[in-house]
């Protein structure tokens, strides 16, 4: 049954990823794509058989499968948020949140260069940014900086740091790792798109509902997701990260 499981996980990643890269995903998707043991014919069935109409509020029967759809079958699966331990939103993260929202818009100079204000101010100009943009609205927002101390790729002291997976293990190994929970305003939102190590971060907005969030992020775009060279709001699913990190 884990196995099933992780490989239903798998499947919607994919199809959610290949929507957030512009799809359409299709029905008959899920019929090449994730019909392991009926898995997805079972969580369909029980999709529409719901009792709460809520749930199917706004989804079409036009066969493409976008992202409420999506969810809602996470849900009808049973899949989605992990438990873990409840904790509230961090004042810290709530004002590093702040100053990210004030800097929406901002690009890359010259489009293509990794070159912002970001790297100017880390120290550290013209690399993938993402990581950069967050220890900036940690430290000149919130008058914190991310991975202080820790021993890691990417990391300067006073600034932060510029590798997504060393902030992860830094999170996890402090005790803020909150993992694949229902986030939160300010938590930091670990993103993975294939399963390996992460590859990109923002910071939470707003916790959307099924499975659902919204972030700031650094670095992104429409159809570029972690190397886009704009500060954007995106919206993303619990199934994309490999978990969030909420700062004390």
């Amino acid at each position: 049954m884990r196995d099933r499981t992780r490989q239903r996980s798998a499947d919607l990643f994919r199809l959610l990823s290949k929507e957030q890269a512009g799809g359409p995903v299709r029905a008959q998707d899920f019929a090449v794509e994730g019909d392991h043991e009926g898995g997805w014919r079972d969580g369909l069935q029980r999709l529409v058989q719901r009792s709460d109409k809520a749930t199917l509020r706004g989804l079409d029967a036009d066969g493409i499968v976008r992202s409420l759809t999506l969810a809602a079958l996470v849900a009808a699966l049973g899949k989605g948020a992990e438990s873990g331990p409840v904790r509230p939103a961090s004042s810290i993260g709530v004002e590093a949140l702040v100053e990210a929202v004030k800097h929406l818009g901002v690009k890359e100079s010259p489009p293509g260069s990794n070159r912002t204000m970001f790297g100017v101010w880390f120290g550290v100009d013209g690399v993938p940014w993402c990581n950069i943009f967050v220890s900036y609205c940690f430290q000149v927002g919130a008058n914190y900086t991310l991975c202080s101390g820790f021993n890691g790729a990417g990391t300067r002291p006073g600034k932060g740091c510029a590798y997504v997976p060393t902030t992860e293990a830094w999170l996890r190994a402090t005790g803020m790792w909150v993992g694949r929970t229902d986030p939160k305003p300010g938590d930091i939102a670990i993103l993975n798109w294939d399963g390996g190590l992460a590859d990109h971060m923002g910071i939470v907005e707003q916790d959307l509902g099924n499975g659902l969030f919204q972030t700031i992020e650094g670095n992104t775009a429409v159809g570029n997701n972690s190397d886009g060279g704009e500060v954007m709001r995106r919206q993303r699913h619990i199934l994309q990260v490999n978990g969030f990190g909420r700062v004390s």
